[in-house]
């Protein structure tokens, strides 16, 4: 750790670049997590399709099975967490640049939002129904690419409505340059937030950066509600009294996690470069 008294500086502090999450508002609020660990979530089988049979004395309508289900059990494992000291003395050697407040404001952008960007990108990879492995990519072919994955989950009954395409930075400039998306849907030129530039095939286009998507991702495909992502404990706060420092202490938790819900695992499509993934 290195602590840089400063002889003579501007009071101004350089900041970090920063990003909004880009995962928030696809997954689904439907489950609650409050004062438990584990939620077991369940889906109910469908029912045997039979020939409704006229002429039987019984049982017209089929033989009577009892309805079955399936059980997900989801237990809450991330628990992360960072501590941080501003000493009195070194703070004043510094022109008191670094404001408790400030400080946690900048480890809850820098450090927790994109923590959890990535971890929720690597789960949607890993937990996704349709996975399309060796692809490649170019401008001339990554619409139709997008729109494949689009027509995978539409073929799996999953809505139209409500899909969030997730691509890195640098495989998104071949869907920039790419014709067919030149001068369409230009109501994305109003949505430059948080990575959206636009839709595809109906799909909100987000653009991240390269690290946040899995090694061999290029793109992600999640239809809203398909996964969940509780947070169990958000704790982040200024302690002004600490026994063992004369100044501030700066600390912050989250407990939280991200699932893909096996009923509705078909509604997230990856694709990736490699052969396996």
């Amino acid at each position: 750790m290195a602590i840089n008294l400063t002889a003579k500086a501007s009071d101004r502090l350089s900041e970090r670049f920063k990003l909004a999450s880009c995962t928030e508002g696809i997954f689904s609020q439907k489950y609650d997590w409050t004062g438990v660990a584990t939620v077991k979530v369940y889906t109910l089988d469908d029912l045997k399709l039979n020939d409704y049979n006229r002429e039987a004395v019984s049982n017209r309508f089929g033989n009577l099975e009892e309805v079955g289900d399936t059980v997900q059990e989801l237990t809450v494992m991330q628990d992360k967490s960072f501590n941080g000291a501003i000493d009195k003395g070194n703070n004043t050697s510094q022109l008191q640049i670094k404001s408790a407040a400030g400080v946690l404001r900048q480890n809850i952008d820098s450090v927790i939002i994109p923590e959890l960007d990535k971890y929720r990108l690597k789960k949607l990879a890993e937990g996704a129904g349709t996975k399309a492995h060796s692809v490649t990519l170019s401008k001339t072919d990554i619409v139709e690419k997008l729109m494949a994955g689009g027509a995978a989950m539409s073929n799996e009954n999953v809505p139209q409505k409500d899909r969030v395409i997730f691509i890195g930075v640098t495989t998104a400039i071949k869907l920039k340059i790419a014709e067919q998306v030149l001068g369409i849907e230009k109501s994305g030129e109003k949505a430059l937030v948080n990575g959206v530039i636009g839709a595809i095939d109906g799909a909100q286009v987000r653009i991240v950066p390269d690290s946040y998507l899995p090694e061999g991702c290029l793109f992600i495909i999640a239809a809203k509600g398909a996964a969940v992502a509780p947070k169990k404990i958000e704790t982040f706060r200024v302690l002004s009294d600490h026994p063992d420092i004369d100044g501030h202490v700066v600390q912050g938790r989250v407990l939280h996690d991200c699932f893909v819900l096996k009923a509705k695992e078909k509604g997230i499509y990856a694709a990736f470069s490699t052969a396996a993934g």
